[in-house]
């Protein structure tokens, strides 16, 4: 039983291939005031991320869409074919309309163009987690 005091840890994967935008997401996410506290792991490209999903269970993935040896859009396709139902938010600094319709094809929680607020962010990530069952038994 959780008492009021304490909250349920939340495990997230961010992916992105950009240091500063990995350190401010887990600053911001540090931040964050919501009923979870958040573990976090990172990876570089889509294929660290897959080796991760591999080895671990997630209840979100932050995403980058554009990153070298395995793209955004390639990761969402593989975790597709592993039947993941992880909730992904994709932030990108692409804002093309198409890059957005195939993203949300693969069944992403939220496309966010970069730059964005982290208010909204902050919103989604606890609509994500709150969206499914724990990732850890």
């Amino acid at each position: 039983m959780i008492t009021s005091t304490a909250r349920a840890t939340k495990t997230i994967l961010i992916v992105d291939d950009d240091q500063a935008i990995v350190r401010m997401l887990k600053e911001a996410l540090g931040l964050f005031r919501h009923q979870h506290a958040y573990k976090i792991e990172t990876a570089g490209d889509g294929a660290d991320a897959l080796a991760a999903l591999h080895r671990d269970q997630f209840d979100l993935v932050l995403l980058d869409m554009y990153m070298p040896r395995m793209t955004g859009l390639e990761l969402l396709a593989q975790m597709r074919h592993l039947k993941l139902q992880t909730p992904v938010i994709m932030l990108t600094g692409n804002d093309d309309t198409r890059t957005a319709a195939d993203a949300l094809a693969c069944g992403i929680f939220a496309y966010i163009p970069k730059p964005f607020e982290l208010q909204h962010l902050e919103h989604l990530v606890s609509l994500a987690v709150s969206s499914r069952s724990p990732a850890t038994s």
